[in-house]
C-alpha cells in the first residue's frame, strides 16, 4: 500500500555483492597493525552498518495510516507521503538507540544517512560484528555503500526541498 521506493531502492544497490564482499572483505579480518611487536594488533575497522525502525513500530503505523485512508481522513497521496515522513522518523530514532549502545560495543559513528537509517562506523572487527546483535541492526555493509546512500539521499533532497539529515565528521 504504500510506496517506500527509496529506501527499499538503496537497499537492493547496497545487498548487490554485499555477501561477496564481507566473505572476502580484508576490512573486517584479523591482522597486524604492522608494529612488528607480533602480539597481533587488531587494527579498527570502518563499515557501513544499516539500522531499521524496530517492525511493532512500523506495523502500526501502517495499520494507523491505513484507518485514516479507510475513513477519508486521507487520500492515497497523502497517505504515502504521511508514510515516508513517519518511517523516516521512526528510522531516525533506531539511529538514535544505536547511538546510545555504541558505548557498550566500542564502536564509533563517524557519520550517519539518518533518514535511510545508514551509518559509517569504526571499531575493531569483532564490535563491529557484535552490532549485528543489536535489535535495530540489519546489516554490516563495506563502506563505499555509505556513499552510495549520502549521493542517494542528496540527490532526493535536491529534488524534493528537504535536506537530508547527514553528519559530517569534524577532521
Amino acid at each position: 500500500m504504500f510506496d517506500d521506493t527509496g529506501r527499499r531502492r538503496f537497499l537492493q544497490i547496497a545487498g548487490t555483492g554485499t555477501a561477496a564482499s564481507l566473505t572476502g572483505c580484508s576490512a573486517l579480518s584479523n591482522h597486524d597493525s604492522g608494529d612488528g611487536d607480533g602480539e597481533g594488533n587488531i587494527e579498527p575497522a570502518t563499515a557501513t552498518l544499516a539500522v531499521q525502525p524496530d517492525q511493532q513500530s512500523l506495523q502500526e503505523l501502517q495499520s494507523e495510516i491505513r484507518s485514516q485512508v479507510e475513513s477519508g481522513e486521507l487520500d492515497r497521496m497523502e497517505a504515502q507521503s504521511e508514510f515516508q515522513r513517519r518511517r523516516e522518523e521512526l528510522t531516525r530514532d533506531a539511529v538514535d538507540t544505536f547511538r546510545n549502545r555504541t558505548g557498550n560495543a566500542s564502536v564509533s559513528v563517524d557519520d550517519a544517512v539518518s533518514e535511510f537509517g545508514v551509518l559509517r562506523v569504526t571499531g575493531e572487527p569483532a564490535a563491529l560484528i557484535e552490532t549485528l546483535s543489536f535489535e535495530e541492526v540489519n546489516g554490516l555493509f563495506p563502506t563505499s555503500t555509505f556513499e552510495q546512500a549520502r549521493m542517494q539521499a542528496q540527490g532526493q533532497s535536491g529534488g524534493s526541498g528537504t535536506g537530508s539529515e547527514t553528519t559530517t565528521p569534524s577532521e
